[in-house]
């Protein structure tokens, strides 16, 4: 059987330029002079800039159509939050109040239990 034009067999005449490095995914590229690796570099940073940028650009976006949205939003809770911090304050005093009258009540309680008219006998209590 004769080899066909359209046969998959390799064919022995020029050869394509590949990049160095075999048919991994990472394309090597070997620079001999420091003019063509500074070259590199500036292009390799640019695009990795540009990314980055792009990236920074589309957040502030993301940050601009949302903060006007936002202010609303904290007008509504500083009114919900000065309505709750009202109450927590009454509630503090009222504690506060409360707390007074009790030490007052047990300061008045003990000054006549103190009198040493007669010695207060221990008891025991069982169940």
């Amino acid at each position: 059987m004769a080899p066909t034009a359209s046969s998959s067999a390799p064919h022995k005449g020029v050869e394509r330029k590949r990049k160095a490095g075999g048919n991994g995914k990472k394309g090597k590229v070997f620079v001999e002079d420091k003019k063509d690796l500074l070259s590199l570099m500036s292009s390799i940073t640019s695009s990795k800039d540009k990314v980055a940028e792009s990236k920074v650009a589309k957040r502030k976006a993301v940050v601009d159509e949302t903060a006007p949205v936002n202010s609303d939003d904290k007008n509504k809770k500083s009114k919900k939050g000065l309505q709750k911090e009202k109450a927590l304050e009454e509630a503090k005093a009222s504690v506060l109040e409360k707390q007074r009258l009790k030490k007052k009540r047990k300061s008045t309680s003990n000054k006549p239990a103190s009198t040493p008219d007669k010695p207060v006998k221990k008891r025991v209590g069982f169940a």
